[in-house]
């Protein structure tokens, strides 16, 4: 390719494939990236991405390398973005597969399956799990609590 153009400073930032959109903050300092776990099916292997981008593909550059010859050299690009998961497909060859259906680009939510190629994963946000654990102890005691006192009627008073 005869590219003779020269890259400035910013261009050098831009992914190669991909969405791009800029950013309020550097990706360098950003900690609140929330986990996303892929829980590889049926072994159980998992890959933790705590980063805010990361590419799947066969290529050694890749973030996450899966040797197989049904997955693209830069496959996938996972985003975290405001706290929110998503995966967009880099044109490849085979797609994705979200809950089943091909995607280009889809986003994540906990216990979704995640298809690239012969992998199959399971999506874990552990942040959604912790939201819906709650104490049970005492809970019927608390809503009996609040309710209002019952109040008997004239028609029952006479029954009784």
């Amino acid at each position: 390719m005869d590219d003779t153009r020269t890259p400035t400073p910013e261009s050098a930032s831009l992914p190669l494939q991909g969405p791009y959109w800029p950013r309020s903050r550097p990706l360098d300092g950003d900690n609140t990236v929330p986990p996303l776990r892929l829980v590889l099916q049926p072994s159980g292997w998992s890959i933790d991405l705590n980063k805010p981008e990361v590419v799947l593909g066969r290529h050694t550059s890749a973030d996450v390398r899966l040797p197989l010859p049904d997955v693209s050299r830069r496959h996938c690009r996972f985003v975290c973005s405001d706290g929110i998961w998503h995966v967009f497909d880099l044109n490849s060859l085979n797609g994705i597969f979200v809950n089943g259906e091909q995607a280009r680009h889809a986003i994540l939510h906990h216990h979704d399956e995640f298809r690239i190629g012969g992998f199959t994963f399971r999506i874990e946000l552990p942040s959604a799990v912790k939201s819906y654990e709650a104490p049970t102890e005492g809970v019927l005691q608390r809503i009996a609590d609040i309710l209002p006192e019952p109040t008997v009627s004239e028609g029952q008073r006479k029954a009784s």
